[in-house]
């Protein structure tokens, strides 16, 4: 009996739960619908907003997909062969069979010969390959080495075995301190998967820069075919030298490196004024095949002006030359004399 009674007096009790609960269930449910109703009137200034956050955080495209022009560098873009050479009594015997000196603050002519005419440039095709490489590879990267730099002829840095890994920053100082075809190999096969297609890229930056006379087979300069003119090769330095990470290497006699197993190796450089420690030289890069014969970049730095000296096709004169353009540079007041 009590037990009835009080489950009749909890009845109305249940009823007013059961309201309340009514209530709130209609009440949440007008209350989404206001919110749904709000969510529509603003969907299109949200997803604007959520559209830019999305964005900022999709995976970048590979690095070796830009192929783009590089920034420009600071100082002159180009040589201005437009005005007269200020080294006008200047003849060198023998004669290379192309040259150029030019200021690269201001892209001003020292001395040229045959400027435009076209070449074959021998190792002088690494400058193209340095520059995509510093665009493909950071400084800590590494690269799975296959068996085809090893079988490369010509200059070698030596101790790149198939199946090692190795850093690119060791590749690019083989690359342009010792002159390896073996380092150009293994940057090219690494970075874009094969020497052809290593090549073609080569191909559109100097087709991108505006290098009328360039046109590379080969990533490393072996190859005769690999031709160019020196107006064209001093366009190569001056990009050359504005970036750090190859001028760094670029300026070095020698360097020791790890090719990933082993000891280390030691890196000479083919640059005899780097050897000798000719006043001021700071690089950049050597060349020479029978075809070709001597061919030769040089870049000296005395107080804060700096001169390049392309010379291509020389006979065996290519240092003795650059010295004597660079002494009478330095005689004309474009650089300090030689301490």
């Amino acid at each position: 009996m009590l037990s009835q009674g009080r489950r009749r007096r909890s009845a109305p009790t249940g009823t007013v739960v059961l309201a309340g609960a009514t209530f709130l269930v209609v009440g949440a449910i007008a209350f989404g619908v206001t919110l749904a109703a709000e969510d529509a009137r603003t969907g299109a200034r949200t997803s604007t907003n959520v559209e830019s956050l999305t964005d900022s955080v999709l995976p970048r495209p590979p690095v070796q997909e830009a192929v783009g022009p590089l920034p420009e560098p600071p100082g002159a873009a180009r040589v201005d062969l437009a005005r007269p050479a200020l080294l006008k009594g200047l003849r060198l015997h023998p004669a290379p069979a192309a040259g150029l000196a030019f200021d690269l603050a201001d892209g001003r002519v020292l001395w040229r010969r045959g400027a435009t005419r076209v070449l074959s440039i021998a190792s002088l095709t690494k400058l193209m390959t340095g520059l995509l490489a510093i665009e493909r590879f950071g400084m800590r990267d590494t690269v799975r080495l296959t068996a085809e730099p090893d079988q490369i002829g010509g200059t070698h840095m030596g101790g790149l075995r198939a199946g090692r890994s190795v850093r690119a920053e060791v590749l690019l100082q083989g690359l342009m301190i010792a002159s390896g075809n073996d380092a150009a190999v293994a940057l090219a096969i690494a970075g874009a998967g094969s020497e052809r297609a290593w090549v073609r890229r080569m191909n559109r930056r100097a087709e991108l820069l505006g290098l009328a006379c360039t046109h590379f087979v080969d990533p490393h300069g072996l190859d005769p075919r690999n031709r160019s003119c020196a107006v064209d090769i001093a366009a190569l330095a001056i990009r050359a030298m504005a970036e750090p990470r190859l001028t760094r290497i670029a300026r070095r006699s020698f360097a020791r490196v790890w090719p990933g197993f082993g000891k280390t190796i030691t890196l000479r450089s083919t640059n005899r004024l780097l050897r000798q420690r000719y006043p001021g030289a700071i690089g950049l890069k050597t060349g020479f095949t029978n075809r070709a014969g001597h061919c030769l970049v040089a870049v000296v730095e005395r107080g804060s002006r700096r001169i390049a000296i392309v010379l291509l096709g020389s006979e065996f004169s290519a240092f003795a030359d650059a010295r004597r353009i660079a002494r009478e540079a330095a005689r004309a007041g474009v650089i300090a004399p030689a301490a």
